[in-house]
């Protein structure tokens, strides 16, 4: 799994129309709470779920504006998807009649499916990608030093979490603010990222870091939307990255091609992190 980074999805159509698609849905029962046990890969969360009868991980992904379902063969009307990296693929779709996560079911979301070659090879019964569609519905509670997850309708956070501000439009993933230096950057958080902080290559920031920290070449093998592929990166350390009135040093920093500035799971490893749908904010201990 040494080879593994974030299987992003971003259907491209309209927006009313991927927005209808990534809100429809509900959530059985509607006072739902439930802890179960989850797993890792790269320091990525992976989820079991259930779906069509078969419990299998799923690779939880705020960075995915749709659910992707693992299929060897394409089913239903074929779009168009498009990666972190920018290269596209055809994909399928369909409507999950029923998810379920624990005895918490999500009834009707809408997903595309994929034959994630590259990727399916490096997860032990690997499922498909959990996006938007279902992570909006509720809030999740992340746990990975003590493997949990808690799904619930309710306030799961208390007065010891911290914010992190947030940018959310209907259909973009969460963006936020960081510091870098002085300077402020907008950031997606994409916890489907295993990067602690990814800068495109052509990007303001990249020149800038470029210039003032040391960076080597690294070669490694990428995942994304068009399949597995040999990269050519810069690699160095941020001494320190500000998210609000959050601190991290010795951050580790990816140079490459890729659509946006981004910050990953592994940037929060030592944290416990809370994603509030109900009050659009992400939360860290």
């Amino acid at each position: 799994m040494n080879k593994l980074l974030a299987f992003v999805i971003l259907i491209m159509c309209c927006s009313c129309s991927t927005s209808y698609k990534m809100k429809r849905g509900s959530v059985n029962p509607s006072d739902f709470h439930e802890t179960i046990t989850v797993s890792s890969a790269k320091g990525i969360m992976l989820v079991p779920c259930e779906y069509e009868g078969e419990v299998e991980n799923y690779y939880f992904d705020t960075g995915a504006q749709l659910t992707d379902i693992q299929r060897t063969e394409l089913k239903g009307e074929r779009v168009s998807v498009r990666g972190a990296s920018n290269r596209t693929k055809e994909s399928g779709t369909e409507v999950l009649k029923s998810f379920k996560i624990g005895k918490v079911e999500f009834k009707n979301t809408f997903a595309t499916n994929t034959d994630a070659k590259g990727l399916k090879e490096q997860i032990p019964n690997y499922g498909g990608t959990l996006g938007r569609p279902i992570i909006d519905k509720a809030n999740w509670l992340i746990d990975l030093r003590n493997n949990t997850l808690t799904i619930s309708y309710i306030e799961l956070s208390d007065n010891t979490y911290a914010d992190i501000d947030l940018v959310i439009s209907d259909i973009g993933a969460p963006h936020t603010m960081i510091n870098i230096d002085g300077k402020s950057y907008r950031a997606i958080i994409d916890l489907g990222s295993t990067a602690m902080l990814n800068v495109p290559d052509d990007s303001e920031l990249a020149t800038y870091l470029l210039n003032q920290y040391d960076f080597k070449d690294h070669q490694r093998d990428r995942h994304t939307v068009g399949g597995l592929q040999r990269v050519t990166e810069k690699k160095g350390v941020l001494n320190l990255l500000k998210l609000g009135d959050n601190e991290f040093n010795d951050v580790d920093v990816s140079i490459n091609k890729s659509s946006q500035i981004r910050v990953g799971m592994n940037l929060f490893k030592e944290k416990i992190i809370y994603i509030d749908n109900l009050n659009k904010k992400y939360r860290i201990k």
